[in-house]
């Protein structure tokens, strides 16, 4: 039936006529007066987004969000197929690591906060303020070309039909850390609000001098400066609290006489988590290729971290008339996590059998900010054949802020006292795993966005086509900045001095007798060792696209599209003696053309076939050009970049096949795969102990199956039961994957690889492995009842994670091996009427089996902990 056909028969319908009494065969429609008040003219049915694109993607509605156990972005995005979570933060697309996917927010850049990384840590976006969640699996043409894995872009709420005001309050725990005992040291005073009140900060007569200048004050000035640190090194144990959290969400319209329409809604969460872990820790020397090894370190390693979210949303529409709105979104994420680390047990360069019992301690504050403010405009021109025209200006920016790290280690000595480690006493390249002085480092991040595009849509008659096509200009900026300070004992100390607690040892007395030392390692490693504690980076992409989507015949949809992108980055570090915008600099540009295209084959009613193919391509970003080696102040480690890398080429096919065999009920089955040229991979450098490195591997593939499937299990239909049967629903998801890396060619070394500096990568474990990250078996199951006559919601999620690599191995070690694991997720919900109100009650449960996580090296034990399960209950009222 027509479009035209059909408005007429709803009419009829309205009107109670039959629709032939209205359809004369002029044309011309004639409609008595009925006896009716109103008529509704209701909207055409759009069917599930996923049906409807020409892409292969999932879409994550509120609807489904409301269902699942999970409440960050991160977390709920695990359950899609296809999709897992690394690290509780980074979501891999199809075993693909963070650098071959990127987040946007409502299809534009945002920044992100993390080191070495383009990629947003999505445990830091709250489920409350998103509408939907579109993953998209194949390349089209308007996104950028870096995308070689997929897409996740967040669609952040938007302009209220009513006015609403919403409150909720929660509280839980975990089974392994409510209620037991916690590690902690003394902070700031606005520490449970995420902020740092300046305790953490640099001394202000230390700040006013550059690491030379520290260093060239003598004796007693050097003493005055050490002992103006704020000396709160000690570690105590206290009761850990529960967590707990808020939120409140308001929504207001306003409707004006012109037919213009304004809408606001805010959001505002804060959260406030404690999580212990204790982790029983190993490490190996592995003496040869047949796996051989020493244990080197055994360790108990008890971790206590708060974490306090705070986000903040507000988004203003302005409805000008029915063809031209104006929308404003303002989005602030904050994160912040105080964590201490205590190392207990026996460490040793050979043998951990006669090995040293140590104590180690790492104190680290940081607070990651995400900030984002988007104005777009959306414009129909119904005298241009309906074209729509979306343009989007965005100003962003990310920071990380990193005050204060504190480490240091206590060993026993020959005479059984404990004493603390450093250089000038006893060497800790005796000892693995130890921290080889008393350090205080302090570093900032600072990432900016400035994003302008445009868009185009223009329906046309011939083969009922759309042509799009677009432009955008993209800036991106990073800065970082890090400074280390080495505290010691100098040979004039007693003895005993070194057997003080750490209040006790850096007390002014001490600082008074010379007894210690300090100095400012900045410049003396980027000088020795080329480790660089100013760092920029930029990187601007102007791009074009044009596409055409056509239904080509009545059952077959075309879509072809081309996106051209010209590239600039530039990075640079600087320190020391090696002045900014000299030795270091770096500077490349790239020009890529990358083609798209995908095809549609409705072959039955209701049952389509999709096949994409694109060229995309992963360029290295930011600080991994440049010629310098900088700290990470995620993982403490040290990233040395390098000159020679080049962009990575990847080929994508993918072929889905669907079914949607009822209004809910859903089948797909699809296969993909992805060939990659020059892959950017990260190996250890020879001889430099602990420093990484990225390069150019010779070749990698990616091959996998998805089937997904959703159904209404409508019992009470099927067996005559009460209706409330009819509400349970079944998904269900398993990915195969299977990925391989060709890390070097034919007849090539490690020595073959070009490394800045000359250096060479350490030689490799295995020349062919599979991908970091990428688990050869993924599933999901959720079971779920929603009865909406009585309120009540119940979920019961499954998730299975198989074997990956998380660590890449070298020379004779092994890779490190994050084993299976499975978890299972549950949440109650019961909604409660109270007038014109309502109250809904929940609980929620993680890992309910207490399932453990356990990471393998040659088959040995390296790092086994239990996460336990966590549980909360909360309540929320809606006016």
């Amino acid at each position: 039936m027509k479009r035209n056909q059909l408005s007429v028969a709803v009419l009829a319908a309205l009107a109670g006529l039959p629709a032939s009494a209205l359809a004369q065969d002029s044309g011309t429609v004639y409609i008595p007066s009925p006896d009716i008040e109103e008529v509704f003219v209701t909207g055409e049915f759009i069917p599930d987004e996923k049906r409807d694109t020409s892409e292969i993607s999932n879409v994550v509605g509120e609807e489904d969000m409301d269902i699942v156990p999970e409440t960050t972005v991160g977390a709920t995005l695990s359950r899609v197929s296809g999709l897992s979570l690394v690290g509780g933060k980074y979501v891999y697309v199809r075993g693909l690591g963070e650098r071959y996917s990127f987040t946007l927010f409502n299809r534009s850049r945002i920044s992100s906060p993390v080191p070495f990384q383009k990629t947003v840590p999505l445990d830091i976006v709250p489920n409350n303020i998103v509408r939907s969640l579109l993953v998209q699996k194949t390349y089209s043409a308007q996104y950028p070309g870096d995308f070689s894995g997929g897409v996740v872009d967040i669609r952040t709420k938007t302009i209220p039909d009513e006015d609403y005001l919403t409150a909720k309050l929660r509280i839980g725990g975990n089974s392994e850390t409510t209620g037991g005992d916690g590690i902690f040291y003394r902070g700031g005073e606005n520490d449970n609000w995420g902020w740092d009140d300046g305790t953490r900060k640099v001394p202000k007569n230390v700040q006013k001098l550059s690491s030379e200048e520290f260093e060239d004050n003598p004796y007693p000035q050097k003493s005055n400066l050490g002992a103006s640190f704020y000396n709160n090194w000690d570690i105590y144990e206290k009761d850990m609290k529960p967590i707990y959290s808020g939120e409140a969400e308001f929504g207001k319209r306003i409707d004006f006489d012109s037919g213009m329409a304004l809408g606001i809604l805010g959001n505002a969460k804060y959260t406030n988590t404690w999580n212990n872990t204790i982790k029983d820790l190993a490490r190996y020397e592995f003496t040869g290729v047949d796996g051989g090894s020493n244990q080197t370190v055994d360790y108990t390693r008890w971790i206590t971290k708060q974490t306090v979210n705070l986000s903040g949303f507000l988004n203003l529409g302005l409805e000008l008339n029915q063809n031209n709105s104006v929308s404003f979104t303002a989005i602030n994420l904050r994160q912040s996590e105080d964590e201490v680390q205590q190392d207990r047990g026996f460490s040793s360069e050979d043998d951990v059998t006669d090995g040293t019992f140590v104590e180690s301690y790492r104190l680290q504050w940081t607070e990651n900010e995400i900030e984002s403010f988007q104005l777009t405009g959306e414009h129909y021109f119904p005298s241009l054949n309906d074209m729509l025209l979306e343009w989007r200006l965005v100003d962003g920016s990310g920071s990380r802020e990193a005050p204060d790290t504190r480490t240091y280690t206590y060993a026993e000595e020959n005479n059984g006292v404990m004493a603390v480690v450093d250089p000038s006493r006893q060497a800790a390249g005796d000892l693995r795993d130890v921290f080889q002085a008393p350090d205080r480092n302090y570093s900032e991040l600072e990432d900016s966005i400035d994003d302008i595009g445009m868009d185009i849509e223009l329906p046309v008659s011939f083969l009922d086509s759309v042509i799009k096509a677009g432009y955008s200009d993209y800036e991106r900026s990073r800065e970082t900045e890090d400074r280390l300070f080495r505290f010691g004992l100098l040979p004039s100390a007693p003895g005993y001095v070194a057997w003080m607690t750490p209040q006790q040892l850096f007390r002014n007395e001490n600082w008074a007798d010379g007894y210690l030392s300090v100095r400012d390692f900045s410049a003396g490693q980027a000088n020795a060792s080329g480790v660089f504690p100013f760092a920029e980076s930029e990187e601007s992409i102007k791009a074009y696209y044009g596409s055409v989507d056509s239904q080509v015949l009545s059952t077959v949809r075309l879509q072809l599209g081309l996106r051209s992108e010209d590239t600039d980055i530039t990075a640079d570090a600087w320190g020391g003696n090696t002045e900014q915008g000299t030795d270091n600099r770096v500077k490349r540009s790239y020009s890529d053309t990358l083609p798209s295209a995908s095809l549609t084959w409705e072959f039955l009613e209701n049952m389509q076939l999709r096949v994409a193919y694109s060229e995309t391509v992963n360029r290295p970003s930011l600080l991994e050009i440049t010629g310098s080696t900088i700290r990470n102040p995620e993982d403490q480690n040290l990233y040395r970049g390098n000159v020679f890398l080049e962009p990575a080429d990847v080929e994508n096919i993918d072929l889905r096949w669907e079914w949607y065999f009822a209004a809910a009920d859903e089948m797909s089955i699809g296969v993909f795969s992805k060939d990659f040229t020059n892959p950017i991979e990260v190996a250890k450098i020879q001889a430099q102990g602990d420093i990484f490195t990225w390069f150019n591997a010779e070749e990698a593939t990616l091959d996998g199956v998805e089937f997904d499937i959703r159904k209404d299990l409508t019992f009470g239909t099927w067996f005559d039961l009460d209706p409330a049967w009819d509400s349970l629903r079944a998904s269900f998801n398993v990915s195969w994957i299977d990925s391989e890396v060709t890390l070097l060619g034919n007849g090539e070394t490690a020595a073959d690889v070009p490394l800045t500096g000359g250096r060479q990568i350490a030689p490799l474990y295995a020349n062919e492995r599979p991908m970091t990250g990428q688990s050869d078996l993924l599933a999901n199951v959720l079971l779920s009842y929603q009865d909406y006559d009585n309120g009540i919601t119940a979920t019961l999620a499954y998730n299975f994670t198989g074997e990956r690599i998380v660590l890449v191995g070298d020379n004779n070690a092994p890779d490190i091996m994050e084993e299976d694991r499975h978890r299972v997720d549950v949440l109650v919900k019961y909604l409660l009427p109270w007038g014109n109100n309502e109250f809904e009650v929940e609980a929620r449960a993680a890992n309910i089996l207490d399932e453990e996580v356990e990471w393998t090296q040659g088959g040995q034990r390296y790092e086994r902990w239990d996460p336990g399960v966590t549980y909360s209950v909360g309540i929320k009222a809606r006016f």
